[in-house]
């Protein structure tokens, strides 16, 4: 037991790869749809489902437009300043 617990906090000391290429980014989107869920879950008083699947569907798309634009207006900035 005390090497199993040993090896999961030495796992912490190691910066884990995470890529920043395009395709990896688009495990975005999951998470976004898993958070969105959760958060109109906890929220809602009344879960009726067909409500409750529209208001997940439009937190999510808002929330991934935002992210999505946030992002194209960063790389310009960057683009902007190093450029």
């Amino acid at each position: 037991m005390i090497p199993d617990l040993t090896d999961m906090l030495a796992s912490f000391t190691r910066p884990m790869d995470i890529p920043t290429d395009p395709a990896s980014m688009l495990w975005m989107f999951p998470v976004l749809l898993a958070i969105a869920t959760v958060y109109k879950a906890t929220k809602i008083r009344v879960v009726l489902l067909p409500n409750f699947i529209r208001q997940v569907v439009i937190l999510f798309a808002t929330v991934s437009v935002f992210m999505v634009f946030l992002g194209v207006v960063l790389i310009f900035f960057v683009q902007l300043i190093t450029g």
